[in-house]
């Protein structure tokens, strides 16, 4: 029996590599029969990419939360249901879900549910590194946000540096945009993500890390339908690394991606979930760190 599903994996392996290769556009088929049309991934891959120009490449394949690769914390929320895999194979991706007010969702001192790479050495970042991190999200069936009530935001990407540091780069929806918010500023990135509940959305964020004003940030967009990536912020000329490597050796950069919620409280520090949607799951696929400049 082992022999003959190894067989299986094997073909299945061999016809899946096939594919990949003669299809200029792969798409991959939707867990839910109801969203075929809506959900295909287009490829999140750039051909110009050498294989050794790709520090860290996470599709879910394996059909494990780990993607199969050591160093990934799929998330450190204690619910069954607080990262899954979705999909078949070929189709692989991960399901973050996290609910307001539920303490099996709360971890790291925040509603969350998150996928790290602290622990994987080609995700790691420090001043002078240049890099290119990829990733494709999918708002699975998410509610709109009331006007009448605060506008929380949800995390879906993070940039971050170890050792309590600021965060140097993350992108959250907010009201009914998705925008990028740093220690300075916050842009829209999309400025009605609306649309494109339950598709999938690529991103590609282009930066240099620097303590000194010497770095740069440039995020990219490409929504459902579109072929290419299109800028959506550029910023030059600015400190991109929030850590301090002279006082803290140690520090270093790192990637996170899922869904980090934040919430109100009321004077007494206890959490308002009626003035926010209580469930929120982000799927997420291709997390991918390029090396720059491209060899």
């Amino acid at each position: 029996m082992k022999q003959t599903v190894y067989i299986l994996k094997k073909y299945v392996s061999i016809f899946t590599g096939i594919l990949i290769v003669s299809c200029d556009n792969d798409q991959k088929i939707s867990d839910n029969t109801s969203e075929k049309k809506n959900t295909s991934t287009p490829s999140n891959l750039n051909l110009t990419v050498n294989e050794s120009d790709t520090l860290l490449y996470v599709n879910y394949e394996s059909g494990t939360v780990d993607s199969g690769i050591t160093g990934i914390n799929p998330t450190n929320a204690t619910a069954n249901d607080a990262a899954y895999i979705v999909g078949v194979p070929s189709t692989y991706r991960i399901a973050h879900k996290v609910i307001l007010g539920n303490p099996d969702y709360y971890s790291n001192e925040a509603y969350r549910s998150e996928s790290d790479a602290v622990n994987a050495p080609n995700a790691k970042y420090l001043p002078g590194d240049e890099r290119r991190y990829e990733f494709m999200v999918l708002l699975k069936d998410w509610q709109e946000w009331d006007s009448t009530k605060p506008a929380y935001g949800d995390n879906i990407f993070q940039l971050k540096v170890s050792g309590g540091a600021l965060v140097p780069v993350r992108i959250l929806t907010k009201r009914n945009a998705i925008v990028t918010r740093n220690t300075s500023y916050q842009d829209n990135l999309i400025n009605d993500f609306r649309p494109y509940i339950n598709q999938w959305i690529s991103f590609r964020i282009d930066v240099k890390w620097a303590t000194t004003n010497t770095g740069y940030l440039k995020i990219y967009t490409k929504l459902p339908g579109q072929t290419s990536y299109n800028l959506a912020l550029e910023k030059n000329n600015y400190a991109t690394y929030t850590g301090n490597p002279e006082i803290y050796p140690g520090q270093y950069g790192y990637i996170k991606w899922g869904l980090y919620r934040e919430a109100g409280y009321d004077a007494n520090g206890n959490l308002i979930t009626s003035d926010n949607i209580l469930t929120r799951i982000a799927y997420h696929d291709n997390i991918r760190i390029i090396k720059l400049p491209l060899q």
